[in-house]
């Protein structure tokens, strides 16, 4: 197994694909990291209000309120919030900038590397 190179965090992991979900919550579980699931932006907002998590992975495309909408909620709740969108679809210039313009943390394209999330975890997470 990987070490990852950060002490135990509250990661709240949002994505509406239950099997990406399940797999992520295991992994993080298995690294010692507290995981708050929340499969729509309405609950990932909530839960984030509820638990203050360290950084969140927020799936950008998901039925409802998106990874964007979620994204603006959740900057009202806490200005310091660390997101990170995970995608397995290309975000157009627009879309990127306006994330980027509201302090996003970072960007994890689907399939997420391990590396890279252990990476991203490292550096972002309060």
């Amino acid at each position: 197994m990987i070490e990852i190179p950060v002490k135990p965090k509250r990661i709240l992991v949002v994505d509406d694909d239950h099997d990406f979900l399940e797999s992520m919550q295991l992994l993080l579980l298995d690294y010692g990291h507290e995981v708050i699931p929340a499969s729509n932006g309405k609950e990932a907002v909530e839960k984030y209000a509820e638990y203050g998590p360290d950084i969140v992975l927020l799936d950008f495309k998901m039925p409802g309120i998106d990874g964007y909408e979620t994204l603006l909620h959740i900057v009202k709740l806490d200005s310091d919030a660390r997101v990170v969108l995970t995608s397995a679809y290309a975000l157009d210039d627009a879309q990127y900038r306006r994330t980027v313009d509201m302090s996003l943390s970072g960007l994890l394209p689907k399939p997420i590397e391990f590396a890279n999330l252990a990476k991203t975890i490292a550096r972002h997470a309060k």
